[in-house]
């Protein structure tokens, strides 16, 4: 089966974009709330997990790639790596924009900057913002094209007694997408872009897919490297402030998602590893409205933990699904990031050369790949 597949979107129901709550604003419209403090997070690797490490690189090609650490020597995952996967789900479940989408694909061979549907491009002022630039911020190089996010990421660090270290392994050749094979990138009609690009959950019984050594395949090599195993854990913090009711609870789903449902980060997503688990710990709300105008110490601050944490994060997920869920993207993501995974399916791209590129490939879907040579 192909390692990915693409939540879709509904071209009839472009982003809904509004003016954003500035940061300085204690309240919304009247006496609307915001919801500001802080998430603390368990992040549990469900697999083997690789993120790479830019600045240690190995010279011997004996020696494997290591995960990235911080100055303190503590394996990491970089806050950028989860704002933009937490980015991600929000604009997926949410509705959000496009926001790293610009059309041009190998080398600009393939042109499909007009299959964005109308009203899905990215954001362009900060006055009309769809539900993830508002969170998250936005930029653009023009007049009234920046709105600094009001969600702010840790890295996440690991427990020093819950690292586990994975056998090095040669990856398998991680090429370059083609957008041109229109079946996949493209709706049944080829109007319009198949949606967001996710990857499936391998099952950690049957372990990441390798290579015995060294390979190289066109002008591509795969990489030598050694993983943390599944069980490491880390834990992060999650800052926000300002975030009105629905972007509240679009950032609780992102995080929580749904039971039988897990995240992908790292490198090395088709090759399955990069699955995580994650898991609410904390959550501290700040009323600064109440704050600033009550005296005593610690007014208008609480913290919630255990069922008390789930108690109150449920309702607003609940209500988020309700009214603002964007239900085919939901749909397609639950079945993409289904966990546990089929033991039954095995991923894999392609094996033959040029697959894609062949009589063979014309007109097959993905879900057609199921029993692909």
């Amino acid at each position: 089966m192909n390692p990915y597949d693409f939540a879709r979107i509904d071209p009839n129901t472009p982003p809904a974009r509004r003016r954003p709550i500035w940061h300085h604003r204690l309240t919304g419209q009247g006496t609307q709330r915001l919801y500001a403090g802080q998430i603390e997070v368990d992040i549990l690797a469900e697999t083997p997990m690789f993120v790479s490490d830019p600045r240690t690189v190995p010279n011997d090609p004996t020696r494997p790639a290591q995960s990235i650490k911080n100055q303190q020597g503590e394996y990491i995952i970089p806050g950028s790596s989860l704002k933009g996967m937490l980015r991600n789900v929000v604009e997926t479940l949410g509705n959000g924009c496009f926001t790293l989408f610009d059309g041009l694909y190998e080398r600009g061979r393939v042109d499909y900057r007009g299959k964005i549907p109308p009203g899905f491009e990215h954001c362009g002022t900060n006055g009309d913002l769809c539900i993830a630039c508002r969170m998250f911020g936005m930029l653009k190089e023009r007049a009234r094209g920046v709105f600094m996010g009001k969600i702010n990421i840790d890295d996440a660090c690991a427990y020093p007694d819950e690292v586990y270290m994975y056998e090095p392994i040669y990856t398998i050749l991680l090429g370059e997408p083609k957008p041109h094979h229109q079946d996949f990138y493209l709706d049944v009609k080829n109007q319009y872009i198949a949606g967001r690009k996710f990857y499936f959950h391998h099952s950690p019984d049957q372990g990441p897919l390798v290579e015995r050594g060294p390979r190289r395949g066109g002008n591509m090599t795969n990489r030598y490297i050694q993983p943390l195993d599944k069980d490491t854990r880390f834990s992060v913090r999650i800052d926000f402030t300002n975030l009105e009711a629905d972007e509240f609870a679009a950032l609780l789903l992102a995080i929580t998602l749904e039971e039988n449902m897990r995240h992908k980060i790292g490198f090395g997503k088709p090759m399955g590893l990069g699955s995580v688990h994650l898991i609410p710990t904390r959550l501290t709300l700040v009323d600064y409205a109440n704050r600033y105008t009550t005296m005593g110490e610690g007014k208008g601050k609480s913290v919630l933990e255990g069922e008390a944490l789930d108690s109150f994060v449920n309702p607003h997920i609940a209500d988020f699904s309700r009214t603002k869920l964007a239900r085919t993207a939901m749909a397609d993501l639950r079945r993409i990031w289904a966990w546990p995974p089929d033991p039954d399916v095995e991923y894999y791209y392609p094996s033959k050369r040029d697959w894609f590129d062949t009589d063979e490939s014309i007109g097959k879907r993905i879900a057609d790949t199921k029993d692909t040579p």
